[in-house]
């Protein structure tokens, strides 16, 4: 809990002070989420935990500070759909109602702003700040096109919003920081909270503004807020929509969700707010949000975990690669309990160990990747390799720039079994009823040992049989399976030997050269093998060169060819 705090009080003073934060919000809402569980787990709140307090008092004092009349309060948040069910029963209970209304509005990605009014004229911008001291940028005023600065009332009121930068204006200033050789700006975000807080307000910069909530005025409920603020002339959340059940708020949830790239601006979800007035006074608040709205935000695409150990892995060329055990997390809809880390210049790169915490994305949405490493401590060192292959002991050896591990053992068991389920894969000799458990237990068995052993199996169809997990019926299933994969065209068995740089499109290339089998290894055997040179390029070349020239590959060969015909 204290590490968790420490990250989240730095990555606090990044956001609210620098203006400069080095996570995305979605992360750091994880990380809170984290450190909110521990404490209800245990029953235990650490003093001055980041889950009581809004924000981070500057300890850059660049702008007067304005102490709040009323605290400017944060939002509990979810994208969870339980925990919007929750907060909806948590509120009928407290109320001890049946049915209830709700507004919805967009949730802007911005900052929020006070604006303070006297007799209807404008007299003070102050920033959330801790949420109850914030800083007067009244100073860059003229940046905020959608403010008034003199309402049609002579009224004394509060008027709190989002300030925020459109996505055009976004891209057209990272253009012009760009020409400038100036470091561009990571979101519209912070390029909205860098310029509000500026100290120099004659740079040509625009903001917007939507006013959520107004304070001076009587007011019953928050669709009369709006309709109010819009009469004063202020702009309001697009698009907001009542709802009389939990079914509408989903409803209106996924409508936004699928247009939100249409709009004009960033959103990351929905504010779910009672409707009545009355009711918000019922229902109370904590010195960080109140009880009566919910932040209902888009499924993370991104998740942080932690880093439990770090394995080895052979690949059938020798190369190792490694693969991060992590803490089971969901992401996007799966769980995720494994991340490739590719080589050791990938870990190093990351400066990466055990124990760290990690943001996870999907590439493609298919396959986890790590793009950010989380020290949790003061100690910054990276993971160290094994010295020796996991499978069969050898000495690793590095490449020249130091960037992966290779096991030069051409009789790594791990390389054979490696080798062995490519053959049997569907690109392959597509063997069917065959998978990776089947082939270790045969290997370990000794009964399969190279490529030209699934051929002989036939022959010891009685020592299969005797092994545990094998019935008649499956081991017939393949064994039949074997032999319909010798009627294969020969570019499958190129395939299935698997030289480097030789997949399925240049199988076929290659056997359309030696088209005869006898052919190719007469070529072969006699090093002729320009014209593979001049079709399938000079690296392609090299490689079936370097394949056979070790005789184990070419002995293989030899004996899978008699097996075909």
């Amino acid at each position: 809990m204290e590490k968790l705090s420490q990250l989240l009080e730095r990555w606090n003073y990044e956001y609210f002070v620098l203006n400069r934060p080095t996570v995305d919000d979605k992360i750091y809402d994880q990380i809170l989420q984290e450190l909110k569980s521990l404490e209800e787990k245990y029953d235990f709140v650490l003093p001055r935990s980041p889950t009581q307090k809004i924000g981070i008092k500057s300890e850059k004092k660049k702008f007067r500070l304005v102490k709040h009349q009323i605290p400017m309060l944060s939002l509990n948040s979810t994208d969870n759909c339980e925990e919007l069910i929750k907060f909806d029963q948590r509120i009928k209970k407290k109320l001890e109602l049946n049915d209830l209304q709700y507004l919805c509005e967009l949730k802007i990605d911005g900052l929020s702003a006070s604006l303070i009014y006297q007799k209807g004229k404008l007299i003070m911008i102050v920033t959330r700040g801790d949420g109850w001291i914030g800083e007067e940028v009244s100073i860059n005023q003229h940046l905020i096109e959608d403010i008034p600065p003199v309402l049609p009332q002579n009224i004394d009121c509060e008027v709190r919003g989002e300030v925020y930068m459109e996505k055009a204006e976004f891209l057209r200033l990272n253009e012009d920081l760009k020409k400038k050789n100036i470091k561009i700006l990571a979101n519209p975000r912070n390029a909205a909270a860098g310029t509000l807080r500026t100290l120099f307000p004659t740079q040509s910069r625009k903001l917007r503004f939507f006013a959520y909530q107004i304070f001076g005025i009587k007011i019953i409920n928050q669709q009369e807020c709006l309709k109010k603020l819009s009469q004063l002339g202020f702009p309001v959340s697009p698009h907001y929509r009542f709802c009389q059940d939990l079914k509408e708020i989903q409803n209106y949830f996924q409508e936004v969700k699928k247009n939100r790239d249409k709009l004009d601006f960033d959103i990351d979800g929905i504010v779910i707010k009672v409707n009545n007035y009355d009711h918000h006074e019922k229902l109370g608040k904590t010195n960080k949000f109140p009880h009566w709205a919910l932040a209902y935000k888009f499924p993370a695409s991104i998740a942080t975990s932690e880093i439990k150990d770090i394995q080895a892995e052979i690949t059938r060329s020798g190369r190792i690669s490694y693969v991060g055990q992590i803490e089971p997390v969901l992401l996007k809809g799966s769980k995720i309990s494994k991340a490739t880390l590719h080589n050791y210049g990938f870990i190093r790169e990351l400066n990466l160990n055990i124990g760290d915490k990690i943001v996870l994305k999907k590439a493609g949405d298919i396959i986890p990747q790590i793009t950010q490493v989380i020290k949790m401590d003061k100690k910054n060192d990276c993971w160290i390799p094994p010295n020796n292959c996991p499978s069969c002991g050898y000495s690793l050896e590095w490449n020249q720039e130091k960037i992966y591990q290779n096991c030069s053992n051409e009789e790594c068991p791990e390389r054979n079994i490696k080798s062995l389920i490519l053959f049997a894969s569907k690109p392959a000799m597509d063997i069917k009823g065959i998978n990776e458990a089947i082939i270790r237990k045969l290997h370990q068995a000794n009964l399969l040992r190279t490529s030209a052993d699934f051929y002989r199996l036939g022959q010891k169809k009685a020592e299969v049989l005797k092994m545990e997990g094998f019935q008649r019926k499956s081991v017939n299933n393949l064994l039949s399976n074997i032999e319909l994969s010798k009627k294969k065209p020969f570019f499958h068995l190129v395939t299935a030997l698997g030289i480097p740089l030789i997949g399925g499109v240049k199988s076929r290339k290659l056997t359309s050269i030696y088209s005869d089998p006898g052919h190719f290894i007469e070529a072969v055997e006699k090093n002729e093998l320009k014209t593979i040179g001049e079709n399938l390029g000079k690296e392609t070349q090299k490689e079936v060169e370097n394949f056979f020239q070790k005789p184990k590959n070419l002995n293989i060969f030899k004996e899978l060819i008699k097996f075909f015909h």
